[in-house]
């Protein structure tokens, strides 16, 4: 049984800082997190001692899941929010010498049937080729961003990220872990799915007890 909980706040969004000749041995490598909700970028600086510092986090809203959960399908507005915010990420990335950029998809994108079109587009047009992650990856890649960022010590912890698709799980400690966990529920889904798009400025109560129904049964 987990002995601790540790959350994690979002990195929030940073203005990136002017491009830098990186020192020798450095390299600079991007990092492209293609979310339900949000794309992500993140410059690290990693020196030859394996090391890093951490140049810039970028977050924009691109709602890519948008609209997707009924039909199965990426709608074409989404799909250009997400390769234009991706183009510019890539751009800065480049702009700051990054040798590299690491790029996956997540929820949204493994469960669309029309997912090749986005994945083409983002090639073409942002010169990205991005790896769609399945869900009991992206909980051990969590997990791994986790012990970089928290030291857990000789506790076992639960790790739960909610995303707008899909909701990761993971239990472990510092060497390991032993439970990892992807659960098809998330903010964008559950709301698209309980809550009819009415114009209504709050959730009624019935609403709610209708999400809350979802959850304990999904």
């Amino acid at each position: 049984m987990a002995r601790g909980i540790i959350s994690i706040v979002p990195a929030m969004r940073t203005n990136p800082a002017a491009p830098a000749p990186a020192a020798e041995g450095d390299q600079v490598v991007g990092f492209v997190d293609i979310g339900t909700n949000s794309v992500r970028l993140m410059l690290v600086e990693i020196r030859p001692n394996h090391s890093y510092s951490v140049i810039s986090v970028q977050r924009e809203s691109v709602r890519l899941g948008e609209r997707e959960f009924g039909s199965g399908r990426l709608v074409p507005e989404a799909i250009e929010r997400a390769v234009l915010v991706c183009r510019t990420f890539a751009e800065l990335a480049r702009s700051h010498g990054a040798v590299e950029i690491v790029a996956v998809a997540t929820s949204a994108t493994r469960e669309a049937a029309n997912r090749a079109e986005l994945l083409d587009r983002l090639r073409d047009e942002a010169g990205l080729e991005v790896r769609v992650i399945s869900g009991r990856e992206e909980a051990r890649l969590i997990y791994l961003g986790l012990l970089g960022r928290v030291h857990v010590g000789d506790r076992t912890v639960l790790v739960i990220d909610i995303g707008g698709g899909s909701t990761e799980i993971a239990v472990g400690d510092r060497r390991r872990h032993y439970y990892l966990e992807s659960l098809r529920l998330g903010a964008l889904r559950v709301t698209e799915e309980e809550v009819p798009a009415q114009g209504a400025d709050a959730v009624s109560a019935r609403q709610y007890e209708a999400i809350q129904r979802h959850v304990r049964l999904a």
